[in-house]
C-alpha cells in the first residue's frame, strides 16, 4: 500500500511525494479528513528558518526528513477511523495515516471534522489566555488575526467575556473582522493586556506603545531566525510593562496542579461546544494544491484569510 504526503524538498520548493505504508500490527489507520495550517511556523520550515540550536526541539510526531530538507512536517490532523470515530492527531500532511492508538484524540461529542482541525491551535490559546490571567471586562487587545489570533480574540470574546479590540493591516480582513462584530484599534487606545500574533516586531511595538501602566505584553509570535528590533525608550521602562512569552508546549506552572494535557484537552472540546469557530475558517486548500498553497507564500502572496485548513 502507499500513500502520499506533502515534502519540502528545499527552501524554494515543495512537493507531494509517494511513499510505501509502513504498518505494525498495532498501528491504527485513520482517513484524513482535513489538516490544519499553521502558516507562521509551516513556513519558516518550508523556507529552511528554523535556526538550528532548536531543531530538535521544533521535531514533530510522524515528521520525516530534517530542517535542512527535505521534510515532511505539519502537526494538526483530523480523520476517522475504521469505525467511523473522529479522532486528532500530530502528524504531517498526508492522504492516509497509520499512527499509534495512544496518540489520538477521540472525541466524545459530535464535533465538526472542520472545526475540530484547530483542536492544537486552541490548546495555544488556552495558554495564553492562562498566562495573560485576563479577566471578563477588561480591555485587550489581540494584535494579528491568522489562526491562533483569530481564534484567541473569539475566545477572549465569547469565553472570557473581555472587551476585545483587534489590530490588522489587512484592508481585506479588517471588512471581514467588522463584519464579525470586533471592533478595530485606534492610535488613541490603550489595553490592559495586549497579545501579540502577528510575528512582526511592528506588531509587537504597537502592544508596547499602547498598554497601560504595569499593563502585560503576551508574545505568542514565533520569528525561527528573523532578528526583532524594538524601541524600548520611550515610556516602556516608565509604564513598568511585562513582555511574558507564551507557548504551547507545556502548561504553566500555575496551572500544572489543575490541568494535565488530557484535562486541557477536554476543556478544548468543551470550547469547540460551546463557540462556534466555523465562521473563522474562511479557506479550504485540496491536498494536492500545497505545493502551489506554499509556493505562492513563500511569493509573499497577500494571505486575506483567518484560517487556511488542507482537505484530503
Amino acid at each position: 500500500m502507499t500513500f502520499k504526503s506533502l515534502w519540502h524538498i528545499a527552501a524554494t520548493a515543495s512537493k507531494i511525494i509517494e511513499e510505501d505504508v509502513i504498518t505494525t500490527t498495532s498501528s491504527l489507520e485513520v482517513d484524513p479528513l482535513y489538516s490544519a495550517l499553521s502558516l507562521g511556523t509551516e513556513l519558516l520550515v518550508a523556507t529552511g528558518k528554523v535556526p538550528q540550536a532548536l531543531h530538535h526541539k521544533m521535531n514533530v510526531p510522524y515528521m520525516s526528513g530534517h530542517f535542512e530538507f527535505p521534510i515532511k512536517y505539519g502537526y494538526s490532523l483530523v480523520g476517522k477511523t475504521k469505525n467511523k470515530e473522529l479522532v486528532h492527531v500530530m502528524h504531517p500532511h498526508q492522504n492516509k495515516i497509520h499512527v499509534s492508538k495512544e496518540d489520538c484524540y477521540y472525541f466524545s461529542e459530535k464535533i465538526n471534522p472542520i472545526v475540530a482541525t484547530q483542536f492544537s491551535n486552541l490548546e495555544t490559546v488556552v495558554n495564553a489566555i492562562w498566562t495573560s490571567n485576563v479577566q471578563k471586562n477588561q480591555k485587550v487587545l489581540v494584535c494579528g488575526t491568522g489562526s491562533v489570533g483569530i481564534l484567541l480574540a473569539e475566545t477572549l470574546k465569547k469565553h472570557i467575556g473581555a472587551n476585545v479590540f483587534v489590530k490588522e493591516t489587512n484592508l481585506v480582513k479588517q471588512q471581514k473582522l467588522q463584519a464579525l462584530n470586533f471592533d478595530l484599534a485606534s492610535d488613541d487606545d490603550e489595553f490592559e493586556i495586549c497579545f501579540n500574533v502577528s510575528a512582526s516586531e511592528h506588531g509587537l511595538q504597537f502592544c508596547i506603545n499602547h498598554t497601560i501602566t504595569e499593563g502585560k505584553i503576551i508574545e505568542l509570535s514565533w520569528y525561527g531566525t528573523q532578528k526583532v528590533q524594538l524601541d524600548l525608550g520611550g515610556d516602556f521602562h516608565y509604564k513598568r510593562l511585562q513582555i511574558v512569552s507564551s507557548q504551547v508546549s507545556d502548561i504553566p506552572i500555575k496551572q500544572k496542579s489543575n490541568y494535565t494535557f488530557f484535562t486541557r484537552k477536554k476543556l478544548v472540546e468543551q470550547l469547540m461546544l460551546d463557540i462556534d469557530y466555523l465562521p473563522l475558517i474562511t479557506n479550504i486548500v485540496s491536498f494536492d494544491e500545497l505545493p502551489i498553497f506554499f509556493d505562492e507564500l513563500r511569493n509573499n502572496k497577500p494571505n486575506n484569510h483567518f484560517i487556511t485548513i488542507v482537505k484530503y
